[in-house]
């Protein structure tokens, strides 16, 4: 996966006092939507991921923070709404709607019918990129990057999906990329079937699966099913064959009465914040990351769902108000603006 989000009104420390509205985190790099609706980006900028036009990595030095670090050049006039990190690339909803992504371009996770990087070079950013074709009349109302794949929920709450599909976590049915060649994209890709009269209000890719929130508060999952990141009880990949979505897709059980209100995918783990704002993770249990006091996985096996899967401990009286899964750690922001974080805590990532 890749990306994590936070969103909140933290200060920075540049000299003009920018807020940081949105942060998201990639595996080795960070982009940050500031309250004036511009991107900066930070970390490893190897594959273009950064968007300056360069492969240098930013961050790492002396009097590369602050004002010193460029906004990111998304063409004449246009700002952000959001922006989305995967493993190495990026991608932005602008203003008007429509969608650029930059960085590493191999199995057409930047849409754009071809793996060309980009990013990397000057003269690829600003105005030269071009916007994804999500179909006619068709732009984005949200957007997810995985590792190598790229999800976006649409204006008519359909969800499409592009790049990799060694698992079939853009959920079409088969495990071919889409976006690496000419005549994929548009009105060519299909949109993820989700169920009769079903649509998306949220979608959240992981390394090799995928997630979203129905219309009527629910979770589906689809992708590679190993160690129970799907949360059906076994570890079968779904999505990657005809007739596995749709309505032969079934919700996520929670618990009786439980529905979603966000939810976030991690690399091989996914976690919720349900209606009564409690947490439920599930998934790969390796370092913690599920926050249950074991390194167990759990959703792999039957009877480890729904009412037997127990809420996770955030102290007393506390609950969730957003949620972030990393690599192998998660992250939430709790009803009093505290932070807690749990899972793999080398290089401080846990910030405790």
């Amino acid at each position: 996966m890749s990306g994590g989000s936070v969103s909140g009104e933290s200060g920075s420390a540049t000299q003009t006092q920018a807020v940081l509205r949105y942060l998201d985190i990639g595996t080795a790099h960070s982009c940050g939507l500031l309250d004036n609706n511009t991107i900066k980006c930070w970390g490893l900028g190897s594959s273009g991921q950064l968007g300056y036009g360069a492969t240098s990595t930013l961050g790492d030095g002396a009097g590369e923070m602050g004002d010193a670090l460029a906004t990111i050049d998304l063409g004449t006039g246009r700002t952000a709404k959001q922006i989305a990190t995967g493993s190495s690339h990026s991608c932005a909803v602008l203003d008007n709607n429509t969608v650029k992504c930059w960085g590493l371009g191999t199995n057409g996770r930047l849409g754009y019918g071809t793996t060309t990087s980009l990013g990397r070079s000057s003269g690829q950013m600003g105005d030269a990129l071009a916007t994804i074709d999500l179909g006619t009349g068709r732009t984005a109302a949200a957007i997810s990057a995985g590792s190598a794949h790229t999800c976006a929920v649409l204006d008519n709450a359909t969800v499409k999906c592009w790049g990799l599909n060694t698992d079939g976590q853009l959920g079409l049915g088969d495990t071919d990329d889409r976006g690496d060649g000419a005549g994929e994209m548009g009105d060519a890709l299909a949109t993820v079937d989700l169920g009769t009269g079903r649509t998306a209000v949220a979608i959240s890719a992981g390394s090799t699966h995928t997630c979203a929130i129905l219309d009527n508060a629910t979770a589906k999952c689809w992708g590679a099913g190993a160690n129970g990141r799907l949360g059906y009880g076994d570890q079968n990949s779904l999505g990657d064959d005809a007739g596995e979505m749709g309505n032969a897709l079934a919700a996520v059980s929670l618990g009786t009465g439980r529905t979603v209100k966000a939810l976030s995918s991690g690399d091989a783990h996914t976690c919720a914040i349900l209606d009564n704002n409690s947490v439920k993770c599930w998934g790969n249990g390796a370092d913690g990351r599920l926050g249950n006091g074991t390194t167990s996985d759990i959703g792999d096996s039957s009877g480890e769902m729904g009412n037997a899967l127990n809420a996770i401990s955030l102290g007393s009286g506390r609950t969730a108000n957003s949620i972030s899964s990393g690599t192998a750690h998660t992250c939430v922001i709790l009803d009093n603006n505290d932070v807690k974080c749990w899972g793999y805590g080398i290089s401080g990532r846990l910030g405790s």
